[in-house]
């Protein structure tokens, strides 16, 4: 009877500590309010500046932050104990005249507005949680909060350290803006600037191909740049450098620049260059009809690079089989390229939305209905997980298939 008990209470107890625990969990969350009035009513007595998540239904990167930022401990903390917060459907209600208040032109974009309304900060777009916590905390400081940023931009503050985080403040949600801040650093900073940790700063932020100034004073230095970034950050930033002045190559059909700058990416032991040479090329030899030369190159990479990398195939199928800014149809060899390599994605990821939908518009290319139609259903399923928007793009895609 005794152990009868003991088992009772064991119980009682795993299942008081399971609710204790999901409660918990529960609160770990931004925590939003209803309306801009009773968000406007919170922060009077609180004394907080609101924080508003201007959203769409259809916005993926929308969703991505719910799902992996918003409930993150630390970001919720700090949003919860600093904000009033309120999330706003920027189609519906109230959010379509604030929509045109405060000119919300992309999505997500993030508000924080004092009691009258008046923006103290602004950011935009998906990002991971040390950034999403970052602008929280540049919020609140009233010396780096965009509207301080530009006051003293307006009263004439033309320090180049000023000028990189006004640049660094403005970059997500005001592009003309930062775009007019980054065009200022880059005819203000001399040789003498740049061999330096702000000069380093300003590189690895506004860099934009080899021969522009800041990334040929980067790519003639870059081992004294080693003070200051790490090997990662100093590879990845060549790396887009290289690949930036390789597209300018691709698109301007200068096949013997062109190729002298692809040995860059495979020559080299790093599999992600290598990966990086072979999407190069490949778009290359789309740019210059060179369907020959496409094929031998994607079988190649469907053997050895590519063969385990889902992503970059379904990339590659979606680009070779047509799209709104090249017509490939009239190469049948790169359409079946274009099939293969899909079909390989779906193998490797039959339960991402993106690889089935673009496995079904290859096969409606080529008018394989049967499989046409078994991928747009799967992707129209999955596409139950994403936005109303993706949901719209799916059924369409389905409509397409079934009327072939």
């Amino acid at each position: 009877m005794n152990r009868l008990k003991h088992i009772q209470m064991k119980s009682i107890f795993t299942g008081l500590f399971l609710f204790i625990a999901i409660g918990v969990n529960a609160q770990e969350e931004i925590h939003f309010n209803n309306s801009w009035s009773e968000a406007k009513e919170k922060a009077i007595h609180s004394k907080k500046l609101i924080f508003i998540d201007c959203y769409t239904s259809w916005c993926a990167p929308c969703k991505w932050m719910e799902k992996n930022v918003f409930i993150q401990p630390a970001v919720a903390r700090y949003y919860n104990d600093n904000f009033v917060n309120l999330k706003v459907d920027m189609e519906k209600g109230e959010g379509i005249a604030m929509r045109k208040q405060y000119n919300v032109q992309s999505f997500p974009t993030y508000l924080f507005v004092n009691v009258n309304g008046d923006i103290v900060h602004r950011t935009a777009s998906r990002m991971e949680a040390e950034a999403f916590l970052a602008e929280a905390k540049r919020a609140v400081d009233p010396k780096r909060n965009t509207a301080a940023l530009k006051d003293k931009y307006d009263k004439g503050n033309r320090d180049l350290t000023f000028l990189l985080d006004y640049y660094l403040a403005t970059e997500r949600a005001d592009r003309s803006t930062a775009s007019q801040i980054g065009e200022e650093i880059i005819a203000k900073v001399t040789a003498q600037e740049l061999n330096s940790e702000l000069g380093w700063k300003i590189i690895k932020s506004l860099a934009r191909n080899e021969t522009d100034k800041l990334g040929a004073h980067f790519m003639a230095n870059e081992s004294a740049y080693s003070k200051w970034g790490s090997q990662d950050e100093r590879e990845q930033l060549k790396d887009r450098l290289i690949t930036s002045t390789t597209y300018g190559y691709i698109y301007s059909k200068d096949e013997q620049a062109f190729v002298k700058k692809l040995a860059y990416f495979k020559k080299s032991d790093n599999l992600d260059r290598r990966k990086q040479g072979i999407m190069l090329e490949a778009e290359f030899y789309l740019q210059t009809d060179r369907a020959d030369d496409y094929v031998k190159l994607t079988n190649a990479a469907l053997k050895n690079e590519l063969k385990n990398d889902a992503d970059k195939l379904s990339f590659l199928a979606r680009r070779s089989s047509g799209g709104k800014s090249r017509d490939v149809t009239a190469l049948p060899a790169v359409q079946q390229q274009a099939y293969l390599m899909a079909k390989r994605a779906v193998e490797l990821e039959p339960e991402e939305y993106s690889v089935q939908s673009t496995f079904a518009l290859v096969c409606l290319g080529l008018k394989k209905k049967p499989e046409a139609l078994a991928a747009a259903k799967k992707s129209r399923s999955l596409a139950d997980a994403e936005t109303s928007k993706i949901q719209k793009l799916a059924q369409e895609l389905l409509d397409k298939v079934e009327a072939l």
